[in-house]
């Protein structure tokens, strides 16, 4: 039985209507691609990460790298060492080409034998070693992986974009971030690095393309195939909303099924997995029966309410990783669709928004990047006609105009 899981990653029976997509993965893999996955928290990246970890298809090992909380170039190599090392045939392998090779590492070789993580002492030391020379001496430490032939390795890191807006914060130079990304870029399609055994698949919840143009650095992930994760189709949305109905012993009628899924909008397993976990606490205070009528009334006043706060409070926050004057015309114009939704606003109209928060810093080609970046971040979508955008979710957008729509 799935259980509904809401916050944490589903893994094993709990995860749910992927299989197409992980073998898109893994067909693009071994075409020789890396891969940009993206989507917003809570869609089920992370998730789908863990299958490609405890699933591999054969001759691949996944090394998996959260990266969600380094704060400068050096920490996401020693993070990166401690993934690989964390692998026994690895471990043994680079250990003994390291002994041989790196004389500057010696001393520490030994130290590296330990099965375990890293502890925040030979980390300490380790990147002592590396110093401020982190890209020769991580060169001198990773080119060495093109030896390894046992199997093809995949190195999954999640939150890159996150971790890009932490250098920014712990006060590392555009310069120094820049140098990572093209070294990083170097160390995924150099010929020379000779890494040919080894693919990325990295995953942001925040787009990265922003970021990227505004230091100019746009061409440092134009290798990788950009794979969008999206919502459920109609139909797996039923299907899926049935299987965490059940986890929790709730039996709804097909009418009042269907009337959760109207009220959540886009069938978004997070966002139904919530639903369900309040209509489960509320059975639990007494409520009995539970007809597309309740369900309406306790999505208004729990799910929306204060208490449910915190699982959507994300959405408006990570709109600081946006710059000052970007940060206020996006929260203008996700004013003004949240007001109006389910109607679509144009783009000239929105456009006027943008300018007017914006004032003489206001540019066309501003305003079509800050459009892009709202669609990419999985806030909006156009119309079929290109001409107009509409909030991307409906319980989102529910919950914007209550809390930030005045």
């Amino acid at each position: 039985m799935m259980k509904n899981i809401v916050g944490l990653p589903a893994r094993g029976k709990d995860f749910f209507n992927c299989e197409e997509l992980i073998r898109l993965v893994w067909d693009y893999l071994e075409q020789g691609n890396n891969i940009l996955l993206a989507a917003p928290r809570r869609y089920g990246k992370t998730s789908l990460m863990y299958q490609l970890i405890d699933h591999p298809r054969n001759s691949w090992k996944p090394i998996h790298v959260d990266a969600e909380s380094i704060r400068e170039p050096v920490n996401f190599i020693i993070a990166l060492l401690d993934a690989l090392m964390a692998d026994h045939d690895i471990r043994g392998f680079l250990n003994a080409k390291w002994e041989k090779s790196c004389k500057w590492l010696r001393g520490l070789v030994g130290d590296f034998e330990l099965p375990a993580p890293w502890d925040v002492g030979l980390k300490i030391k380790l990147k002592e070693k590396i110093g401020p020379h982190w890209q020769e001496k991580a060169h001198d430490l990773l080119r060495l992986l093109q030896g390894y032939d046992k199997e093809r390795l995949l190195i999954i890191i999640d939150e890159l974009p996150v971790m890009l807006h932490l250098f920014q914060d712990n006060k590392i130079t555009e310069a120094e971030t820049k140098a990572f990304l093209y070294w990083f870029r170097k160390l995924r399609t150099d010929p020379k690095m000779g890494l040919t055994n080894v693919r990325f698949l990295v995953g942001g919840s925040i787009g990265i393309e922003n970021y990227l143009s505004q230091l100019g650095a746009v061409d440092a992930v134009n290798d990788f195939q950009r794979l969008p994760l999206s919502e459920l189709s109609p139909k797996a949305g039923t299907d899926f909303l049935k299987r965490p109905l059940k986890s929790r012993g709730l039996s709804l009628s097909n009418p009042t099924q269907r009337r959760v899924l109207e009220l959540i909008g886009r069938p978004i397993p997070y966002f139904i997995q919530i639903f369900v976990s309040t209509l489960a606490t509320e059975k639990a205070h007494g409520t009995k029966q539970m007809g597309p009528q309740s369900v309406e009334r306790i999505y208004r006043t729990t799910l929306l309410g204060t208490q449910y706060k915190p699982y959507f409070q994300h959405y408006y926050d990570r709109l600081r990783y946006y710059s000052k004057l970007e940060e206020g015309s996006a929260k203008a114009i996700l004013k003004a669709l949240a007001l109006v939704h389910p109607l679509p606003i144009p783009k000239s109209q929105l456009r006027t928004t943008y300018r007017k928060e914006m004032g003489e810093s206001a540019t066309d080609d501003g305003f079509n990047r800050l459009m892009a970046d709202l669609v990419n971040d999985f806030y909006i979508c156009q119309t079929e006609d290109g001409r107009a955008y509409i909030f991307d979710s409906k319980v989102l957008c529910d919950w914007w105009r209550r809390y930030y729509a005045f």
